[in-house]
């Protein structure tokens, strides 16, 4: 009986929380994330200074890639003594703050990157137990979208996922920053509570690599009715996450073909996912811009109906 309760009490939890309808994330986000370009040892200040300024130089940000999103591996390898998240001091020696002016003064907007459990994937401090603390930092430093991921942490239907992602929601709330929140936990067992939770929810694992990509589309297909732009009280807008795009320059990380990247990017238009790109894009090559670039698969993406 016990057993059967817990899960009970959950999902009306979940049912009368307010969800994350703060003004943002109505439609499906665009923009770049660094992890399938820069990695970890690309992070710096410089780098993040220099794609955010190539996202204006190349168009892009005309055309609504607007959120510049750090990855992993912008923070030290441990909290400070309260518990607070410190950059790290090579990589941003004045701190996080200069480079979100840089992105804001750019017309942009500045992202984050955290995760729900004890650790990051790349083993950097994690917000389990510091979701307060750290959303109020976020929210100081200017961040207009997290990213936050479920490494080190029990990724499981009912025992501590949904509650560590809503944990961090109110936190969000709190804060009264309309901070775009993009729930990363690559199950499409999300998908039913992704409205509650978040703007966007990742439905499958990382995309790097074709048989990926496939994967994560035909686990799309039959959540579509979990995800869209609704109105109503604590409905929210939200969207299924099959992860990144994926630029075509085999010196990068995780690439496709120019085909595949061109089938990509019509998949995800057509699946309302947000727009991400996981590319270079200080070494793309000319077809990739074309195809980030299309107007008419973009509108389809972003049309509110």
């Amino acid at each position: 009986m016990l057993y059967l309760m817990r899960p009970m009490r959950l999902a009306l939890a979940l049912a009368s929380c307010a969800a994350l309808d703060n003004g943002v994330g109505e439609l499906p986000a665009m923009g770049y994330n660094t992890w399938n370009d820069l990695r970890c040892e690309g992070v710096t200040a410089d780098a993040l200074v220099e794609l955010a300024d190539m996202l204006v130089s190349l168009g892009l940000a005309d055309l609504g890639y607007r959120y510049m999103n750090v990855d992993d591996c912008w923070s030290r390898a441990t909290l400070a003594p309260d518990g607070a998240l410190v950059p790290d001091g090579a990589a941003f020696p004045a701190g996080l703050e200069p480079v979100v002016a840089h992105v804001h003064g750019a017309g942009l907007r500045f992202g984050i990157y955290a995760d729900r459990g004890l650790r990051t994937c790349a083993f950097r401090p994690g917000t389990k137990g510091f979701e307060r603390l750290h959303a109020a930092q976020f929210a100081a430093w200017g961040v207009d979208y997290l990213k936050h991921d479920g490494c080190y942490a029990p990724n499981l239907r009912r025992a501590g996922a949904l509650e560590d992602y809503a944990a961090m929601r109110d936190a969000l709330n709190a804060t009264g920053r309309p901070v775009l929140y993009s729930l990363c936990g690559w199950n499409s067992w999300y998908a039913p509570h992704g409205a509650r939770l978040a703007h966007s929810w990742r439905i499958a694992p990382d995309c790097d690599e074709w048989a990926n990509v496939y994967v994560a589309a035909r686990t799309n297909e039959p959540l579509a009715r979990f995800a869209g732009r609704r109105v109503g009280a604590g409905q929210g807008s939200g969207y299924n996450d099959p992860d990144m795009l994926v630029g075509s320059n085999p010196a990068a990380p995780a690439h496709l073909t120019p085909r595949q990247v061109q089938a990509q990017f019509s998949l995800w238009a057509t699946m309302a996912a947000p727009l991400l790109i996981g590319a270079s894009l200080r070494e793309m090559p000319a077809s990739d811009l074309a195809t980030f670039s299309n107007p008419e698969v973009i509108a389809v993406d972003q049309d509110p109906l």
